[in-house]
């Protein structure tokens, strides 16, 4: 009897091998559990200064703050518009790749002792994505590269949508000429002719061009011809109008 029922249970046993092997040694009594939000697809590679700007879209939509590391030199700056008084505090030392991470991890995943962090992005591109040399007469033509695109963001945090429109210069380098991180190097990027980088962006949302920012709370409520969606403004703190104000918001306490 014993003899018979082993017949019957190596089969099954070796169907569950099989099925550990093919998922990687997968324990289906102890599976492993991601802390990862769910991503719909995989990240696009920045091999050129179009792919990275759409690696930095897909960093937002996804609030994928660990590739979003992975897209500034070391030396990356933001620059503010001249007419913004939000980038006041950050004439004399620039906006870094420091206060970029901070502020995107507050709206990615974090919050802030006042704000909560998103719970939806979406980022669009408006115009073509041409790529050209930098008019920075230092910088080699083949090395550095910009792009001019104009960016209508939507953020939804809770009942609120936050959105802010308008056209940003985004600056690229390429690997092998990129001033990289020292946490980027400990873990095995190098100068690679591969990859491109952000080393700059430039605000121009208060230049008199499209900039604009606004925020609404969406309400629902039952009617007799079915449910009515409604929208009403939001207070917002004072000149919340540019892509610079926004950052700096989300950036929260001075580090001055």
């Amino acid at each position: 009897m014993t003899r018979a029922v082993s017949r019957r249970t190596l089969p099954l046993l070796a169907l569950l091998a099989l099925l550990a092997g093919a998922a990687g040694c997968f324990n289906p009594f102890d599976p492993l559990i991601s802390a990862r939000r769910g991503v719909s697809e995989p990240p696009p590679v920045p091999i050129d200064p179009r792919s990275t700007l759409l690696l930095f879209k897909w960093c937002w939509e996804n609030r994928a703050i660990e590739e979003y590391r992975e897209l500034f030199t070391d030396d990356y700056i933001f620059v503010f518009s001249e007419t913004d008084s939000a980038g006041n505090a950050f004439r004399d030392v620039p906006w870094t790749r420091e206060d970029e991470l901070i502020s995107q991890t507050n709206l990615f995943v974090g919050g802030s002792a006042t704000e909560p962090p998103a719970d939806r992005i979406t980022l669009e591109f408006t115009n073509t994505l041409n790529t050209f040399p930098s008019p920075f007469g230092h910088h080699h033509p083949d090395w550095h590269k910009v792009i001019r695109a104009e960016v209508f963001l939507r953020v939804t945090r809770g009942e609120s949508t936050l959105e802010v429109r308008g056209p940003g210069l985004f600056y690229f380098v390429r690997g092998d000429s990129a001033g990289l991180p020292e946490e980027l190097v400990q873990r095995g990027f190098g100068p690679d002719p591969n990859r491109w980088y952000i080393e700059r962006w430039e605000d121009e949302t208060n230049t008199g061009g499209a900039g604009a920012f606004s925020a609404r709370r969406v309400t629902h409520a039952a009617s007799a011809t079915g449910t009515q969606t409604h929208t009403e403004p939001l207070p917002l703190p004072p000149h919340l109008d540019t892509w610079g104000a926004v950052k700096e918001y989300f950036r929260g306490a001075s580090r001055f």
